[in-house]
């Protein structure tokens, strides 16, 4: 079945409906944006504009389908158990690069000892 993630007008909050039914009230500050991620893996980044609409984008994929319908989002996966928001955090959306590797780390490893 899935879910369906959207804005309730003149609020705050989103209503999820489908294999989860609930409210969710959406943290934010200074940045408009918020983030909701799903049993399943996905996640979004939602942003609310100054009319208090919303507007997604998808961050991570997980294993349901996911469109974008007339300001909301629906993810199509059966047995959606979950759905969080939370606010937006770059670190999440943007990883950093990780570190190179080493070539040859028993020589380093080596260099060290002796």
């Amino acid at each position: 079945m899935g879910i369906k993630i959207e804005a309730i007008p003149e609020s705050c909050r989103l209503r999820v409906s489908g294999d989860v039914e609930t409210v969710l009230r959406v943290p934010y500050d200074y940045d408009e944006r918020f983030m909701i991620g799903t049993s399943e893996g996905t996640l979004l980044v939602g942003s609310i504009d100054r009319s208090m609409r919303c507007q997604f984008d998808v961050a991570r994929d997980g294993a349901g389908f996911v469109r974008f319908e007339q300001g909301a989002a629906y993810i199509d996966w059966r047995g959606i158990e979950w759905a969080a928001v939370s606010a937006y955090d770059a670190n999440v959306v943007e990883p950093a690069d990780p570190l190179p590797m080493p070539l040859f780390p028993d020589m380093e490893i080596m260099s060290r000892i002796n």
